[in-house]
């Protein structure tokens, strides 16, 4: 834990997928500092560095240092870090190939094969920081240019009359370049697959949880989460109250305005709702016009003052399609030994005589009281035609 706090800056990461990105430069960048510089030391004690090397490998460690700080510290944003990156290892392995075949070429030396073994590294680099057509497009353009100086080298010798120096070593890269690029496009390609098939599964699990109309919570989701917390409530001795409210004479606002307007009216409702009501707290459509609030942690008490605040906001709320939108409020509180069937049941019966009272109402309902006998039975009837 305290590693990832180090390694985030201070700063919560919120994408899983950049947070992975960044352990892997914030890790992976010190590592390749260290490689380069252990490079560089070894060339200047056996005397096989060159002399352009003996000055850009240090600016290139202290340029990848700089830019790690950078990042670390969330001065420059991860895409940038990665652009930057990327194109000083690009142009960095693109000239040092270039001026090995060009020295080889012109200056009779043999073919080195040190260098060559840091060439997969500008791939894998190019598939974990590009979208795969795009890296595969610039892994191409690289391997064609090494490709084409190799080319140039052989025909120049062979022009000569002399033979090319390693030429097994030099078609092994070729070989080795061509099936690195494969390989990772291949991966690539299925993680791309692996990602878009979860993603759609995802969406798909998310509609069925998701009320189409209102974009809040669906009454499949809203029942798997009230028996969640009421497992919870019971366990740990935690306050539970539910609030359920019926939008009064909802049936004549799609009688005077059409099922349209009726449509926009509940999606108003769960909009202005929403806002108002704690993101902790499950909130979505039960039925028709009906929508419920399973406020967690939240006592008898708590609960009457967010139905009244609710109740407020939705009178005053300036509808597009409808003059004036009210609710009737029912409210009760878990009790040991409750079910989610009892709560809905006890707010059902609160806010049905909120409606009997005259709607535009909060009524709490505590436990204790005898519940109908059956599901569907009202004990407190509204009348006739003023549902």
């Amino acid at each position: 834990m305290a590693i990832n706090k180090i390694l985030d800056g201070g700063k919560p990461q919120n994408d899983p997928i950049e947070a992975a990105k960044r352990k892997i430069f914030l890790i992976g960048t010190p590592v390749g500092v260290l490689s380069i510089l252990a490079v560089w030391a070894i060339g200047l004690k056996q005397n096989t560095i060159t002399t352009a090397n003996i000055f850009i490998l240090p600016v290139l460690a202290v340029l990848f240092l700089s830019l790690t700080v950078l990042y670390w510290r969330q001065v420059i944003p991860l895409r940038v870090f990665e652009l930057i990156v990327y194109g000083m290892v690009l142009a960095y392995a693109l000239c040092q190939f270039a001026s090995i075949i060009i020295t080889m070429t012109f200056i009779n030396t043999s073919f080195s094969p040190t260098f060559t073994l840091w060439l997969p590294f500008v791939y894998i680099l190019s598939f974990l920081i590009l979208r795969i057509n795009r890296a595969l497009l610039l892994s191409a353009l690289f391997f064609l240019a090494t490709l084409i100086l190799g080319m140039a080298s052989f025909i120049h010798f062979l022009a000569e009359g002399r033979n090319f120096p390693n030429i097994s070593l030099l078609v092994q890269i070729y070989f080795a370049g061509g099936f690195y690029i494969t390989v990772l496009y291949l991966v690539s390609h299925i993680k791309e697959l692996y990602f878009s098939e979860h993603g759609l599964a995802d969406d798909m699990s998310k509609l069925a949880m998701i009320d189409s109309l209102t974009q809040v919570d669906n009454r499949r989701l809203l029942t798997q989460l009230l028996t969640e917390e009421v497992t919870r409530a019971g366990r740990h001795n935690l306050p539970l109250s539910v609030i359920l409210f019926d939008l009064d004479r909802f049936k004549t606002i799609n009688d005077s305005f059409g099922h349209n307007a009726g449509d926009i009216v509940l999606q108003e409702v769960a909009g202005v709702l929403r806002q108002a009501i704690r993101t902790s707290d499950p909130f979505g459509r039960w039925g028709c016009d009906e929508f419920l609030v399973v406020a967690t942690n939240t006592d008898g008490k708590q609960a009457v003052e967010l139905a009244y605040r609710l109740r407020g906001t939705l009178e005053n709320f300036a509808f597009s399609t409808a003059a004036k939108v009210t609710a009737s409020f029912g409210i009760t509180t878990y009790q040991g030994g409750d079910s989610p069937e009892t709560l809905i049941r006890r707010a059902d019966m609160g806010m049905y005589k909120a409606k009997s009272g005259g709607r535009n109402r909060v009524e709490a309902v505590l436990a204790g009281i005898t519940l109908p006998l059956f599901e569907g039975e009202k004990p407190y009837p509204v009348p006739k035609g003023q549902d």
